[in-house]
Parts: C-alpha cells; structure tokens; sequence
C-alpha cells in the first residue's frame, strides 16, 4: 500500500479536506502546497487591491497549489501562476525577489 488514502465524499472528492491537491490524489502535498503558495498572501501580493488571492478551492491560491501538487511539489512550477498574479498588480512587479525558486529560473 502506498499510503495515500481515497476520499469519498458524495463527489468522490473530500471538497472539506483539500482542493487541487486531494484531486490530484496528492493530499500528502497539500500543506506543503499551502506553504509554497501562501506567497500569494505575502508582500508583495498583499499590496495589490482586489487580486483574486482565494484559498484552496478558488482564485490564485488554488490555481497555485494545482500547479505544485501536479508537479509533485517541484516549488519552480508555481511561478507562473504568480507571474500571472502579478501581471495584474503593478506593486507586485518585484515578486521574484521574494520568491527564491522563480528568480533563478529566467532572470
């Protein structure tokens, strides 16, 4: 056995547990996937007015867990979500610098 517990709830997904990480059947990464995009509510994301940031199951914040529970916690595949993130907010265009596995990967 692998370890990695099925959920079943009505929808075959424990919405009440997790979000992208659980549907990817990757529920052992989801809080280091927290932990890896809680950038997201960091400076300097938390400067901009009205970005989406959401939790795990809307907005940013979900799309980045996506991101790292399908790369199976690689931290370098959240970049692009939060340049997306930032693309949207002109305080975050320094974001890399905060985010130590995007800034070598093209700068």
């Amino acid at each position: 056995s692998s370890g990695i517990t099925q959920s079943t709830g009505s929808s075959g997904i424990n919405a009440e547990y997790g979000g992208m990480c659980a549907m990817l059947g990757m529920e052992l990464l989801e809080e280091a996937a927290k932990t890896a995009c809680s950038a997201l509510e960091r400076s300097p994301f938390s400067q901009c007015e009205g970005l989406d940031i959401g939790d795990e199951k809307s907005g940013y914040m979900a799309k980045c867990m996506g991101d790292y529970c399908a790369c199976a916690g690689d931290d370098a595949c959240i970049c692009p979500t939060l340049a997306e993130a930032a693309e949207t907010c002109e305080a975050a265009s320094n974001w890399k610098s905060y985010v130590p596995a995007c800034y070598t990967s093209s700068d």
